[in-house]
């Protein structure tokens, strides 16, 4: 058997937002696994980020009131943009050679006195 494996590099760009530094970066890179399956109809075996750039990465802070003007709390939210470069390995569907066999259907209830006589009558 030949192998059917290949490998690619793809930039993929991503954004993250989080109440903290380590959310907004995790939030981002989840979502690399499901970018790469709407893209690709093959199989995915690996999916291994090379290199993480930051494009952006933005803090923003706001004061927060209860009812307008009672107990001002602030609160920070964290935003990142980042290009990651991942090494794809996967399974072209393309290359892979299926064999057609037919068989009998597997959930028909086998009725033999029956299939000879229909046999019969068909011919």
């Amino acid at each position: 058997m030949e192998n059917v494996t290949t490998k690619k590099q793809q930039i993929i760009r991503l954004e993250g937002v989080g109440e903290e530094k380590q959310q907004a970066f995790a939030h981002a890179l989840n979502q690399i696994h499901g970018r790469i399956l709407k893209q690709k109809n093959d199989v995915i075996a690996r999916i291994e980020p090379i290199s993480i750039s930051v494009i952006k990465a933005e803090q923003e802070t706001y004061t927060e009131r209860f009812l307008f003007f009672l107990l001002p709390r602030t609160r920070v939210s964290y935003r990142v943009l980042l290009d990651v470069e991942v090494e794809i390995t996967l399974v072209e569907m393309a290359n892979v050679l299926f064999v057609e066999t037919k068989v009998a259907d597997p959930q028909a209830v086998p009725l033999p006195h029956w299939t000879k006589r229909i046999k019969e009558a068909i011919k």
